[in-house]
Parts: C-alpha cells; structure tokens; sequence
C-alpha cells in the first residue's frame, strides 16, 4: 500500500487507545505503558492485533510516551532505543500484513523556554532518537500526535525529516476555545505544519467527536487531508477513575461525519476499543469535500495570520553581528508593542545561527508574524527551521520549509 497515494480515493481506519486496553490487560496505574514492550510482549501484541482484526488499516506502535524525557520519570531512559524498536517490531508483527503500522509519538511533556525548560536543540534529538528507532523496526509512517505546541512539532517533524522519507502526521491536541494550549488556531496550525513539510495533518485527543467538528471543519480549509481522532466523549473521573461516557455506537455516528471534511485517516483516542474501531468502519463512508479552501497566501506566527494580497502595516529591524541577542529582542517588542501587523528583520551580517537564536529567544513574545530579508541565505534558513509560524521572504530560496515569498 501507498498511503499518500491511496487516500486520494479512500479513507484509513486507524486504530484505538492502547493505554486503556494495556490498562484492561493488567497495566499497573503509574507504570510505563511503553515499557510493556519489553515486558510483556505478548499482551502488546494481543492489542494490536484485537484492532486489526476490528478491521483497521492503520495501527499504532505503544511508543506514545516511550521519548528519553518521559522514559526517563519511570528510570528507562537508557532502555529508550530499545522500547521504540521493540515496539515498532510487535506493532509489524502484528499487523502481517493487513494493516499499515504508525509510529505513535507524543510530546515530551516540558513546555518550551520562557514557559518552561525546554530547548528546541534538546527536542530536536529527543524526537531524532526515538524516530530513529521506530524506523529500524520497520514502521511505514510516522505520526506525532497530542502536541499542544507548534515550537515542539516542528523540532519532531524536522527531526523526522532528517531521518528518514517517510510519510509524517503532524497531530494537535485543542483546548475547548478551539486553539491549542499555546494559542494556535487549527487552521493556523494546519497551515503552519504544512509549509513546514508534514505530508498530513489533524486533531486528536482533547475532546469526544462531536466537539472536534469545528476544528476538523477548520483544518479542512486548508484544502488537504486530515486525520482525525476523537476521545470516547468527555471525561469524568468515577471513583478515581477516569470513564469516557460516549458509547461506541454514538461515537461512530458522529465520527464518521468527518469523512465529509477531508478526513481520510480516523480512529479513536482515550478510551476507545476495538469495538469503538469496528463500529466506526461499517458507518464511514468516503465523501467528496465541498466546502471553502481559505487561501494558503498568508503569512503567521503561531498566534496571528496575515494575508499579504491585503493592505497591512510593517516594521523593520536592521541587525548586525555588532548587537547582542538581548538588545535585538528589546527592539523587537518595542516594535510589536507599536501594533503593526508584521515584522521584518533584515539581517546581511556573518552569523548564520544568529536569526535562529533571535526567534527562539523572542517567539513566545512577538507576535506578529515575520518577513526574513538579508543577503545571508544560510541563516535565514536557519531561522526559518525554528519558527513556529509561516515567515515571508523577499525572494524565493530553494527548500525554504515554512516560508512564503511575497
């Protein structure tokens, strides 16, 4: 099977949560789900393959939570290489065949610098070493799923994308105000994760089916397809425990509605089965999308878009090797305090990591979008691998990933 082929004339079941059927299967609350993979591998196989046999043409790896940083809170991190591997050679065994196998990979759990400690060059390797290791087990294609910050999936998809040529899934998780946790709307974050390289896009986790419609809805307008998977309804914590309240026929019917919205690869999240699964393939059905495609000439930070065929306000900022990074972010809020609608750094000197240290110090805080200019093309590449937003450029640069000439 080809899947970017493929999903041009059908649509990919994906399978179910496998932390809450590990849970069924005798995961202990607090342990590493990952770590099943070395421990118990039969009970990981079993999972996988109760999902194939519920007619699934996509299965996940049990690697969601299996990155260094998360392994290493339950003393696994030296076992990192080998549960991503493990876990890509039990999900390939498993499918024999009848289903493609995605590499589940999740974020890493730390919010990125000034919220948190997180550095894009620390979550660029974490991510480049547990792709590498799904990869030597075989898996087809690789899906990131649940980020809430597009600073994060962008280090996971260059970090695939210096990997390996496999197809790669860029999945958000949404809040209820229909942005992720850092602000980012679902067609921003589409439109962001595309110009950046991810062959797809979508939603996951965060809601039941039936609140993912308006995001869904919006990321269709980006004109591509979509993967989509919802929780079984709305969480509520019974007794201690957390129960999803959608029953699997409900969560079919409204599932399947997605089909119409350009989804082509829909399963379910937490507290979906197999049952969830089986339920969802006999009610999908593959629907032409009809609706509005918004023009993709725009330019954004991962708060704001601007189309540029429209009239805005812009302010430069001249920089040169003589400025230091503090200094060069001083003005740039100056600037962005002003209310332009975007900003444009012009940078000629020598440095080519200097732009990129200007975006990652001051990304959380400027919030318009940029225009890169200057004569030093190596660095504005630089910058623009880190930004998380579609930035302009004066001139068209080959394989400039997340930028648009206007």
């Amino acid at each position: 099977m080809s899947f970017l082929e493929d999903i041009k004339d059908r649509i990919f079941i994906f399978d179910g949560s496998k932390g809450y059927m590990l849970q069924l299967h005798g995961l202990p609350a607090g342990e590493s789900p990952d770590s099943f993979n070395i421990t118990h591998p039969e009970i990981v196989e079993e999972v996988h393959r109760s999902y194939v046999e519920a007619g699934c043409d996509v299965i996940q790896t049990n690697t969601f939570t299996a990155n260094r940083v998360m392994l290493e809170k339950h003393g696994l991190a030296d076992k990192t290489y080998q549960i991503n591997f493990k876990g890509a050679e039990i999900a390939v065994k498993a499918a024999g065949g009848k289903a493609l196998v995605a590499a589940s990979i999740g974020p890493t759990g730390i919010l990125f610098k000034p919220f948190g400690e997180l550095d894009y060059d620390t979550a660029f390797n974490v991510f480049k070493e547990q792709v590498k290791a799904v990869c030597d087990g075989g898996v087809d294609l690789i899906n990131f799923e649940t980020f809430t910050d597009i600073m994060e999936m962008k280090a996971a998809l260059n970090a695939a994308k210096a990997i390996c040529n496999l197809p790669v899934i860029c999945s958000m998780a949404f809040e209820e105000n229909k942005r992720t946790l850092m602000g980012t709307k679902a067609w921003n974050a589409a439109h962001i994760l595309l110009k950046a390289g991810a062959d797809m896009i979508g939603a996951n986790c965060s809601f039941g089916p039936g609140h993912m419609f308006d995001i869904v809805k919006d990321m269709a307008m980006t004109g591509t397809y979509i993967s989509v998977k919802p929780n079984a309804g709305l969480p509520e914590v019974v007794d201690g425990k957390t129960i999803y309240n959608q029953c699997s026929a409900d969560f079919a019917s409204e599932a399947s509605v997605f089909a119409a919205y350009n989804a082509r690869l829909i399963g379910g999240c937490c507290g979906t089965t197999p049952e969830y699964i089986s339920n969802l393939k006999k009610n999908v059905r593959l629907t032409p999308y009809t609706g509005p495609v918004e023009s993709d000439r725009k330019i954004c930070s991962s708060s704001t878009c601007i189309e540029f065929d429209s009239d805005y306000s812009v302010d430069s900022l001249e920089i040169d090797d003589s400025m230091n990074i503090e200094d060069i972010g001083d003005e740039l809020s100056e600037l962005s305090f002003r209310g332009c609608d975007v900003l444009e750094i012009i940078y000629s000197g020598e440095n080519d990591n200097l732009l990129k240290e200007v975006v990652l110090e001051n990304h959380s805080a400027v919030k318009q979008p940029l225009i890169f200019s200057g004569k030093n093309i190596d660095a504005i590449k630089n910058a623009l691998m880190v930004y998380p937003g579609v930035a302009g450029l004066r001139v068209e640069l080959p394989k400039a990933f997340g930028s648009v000439v206007i």
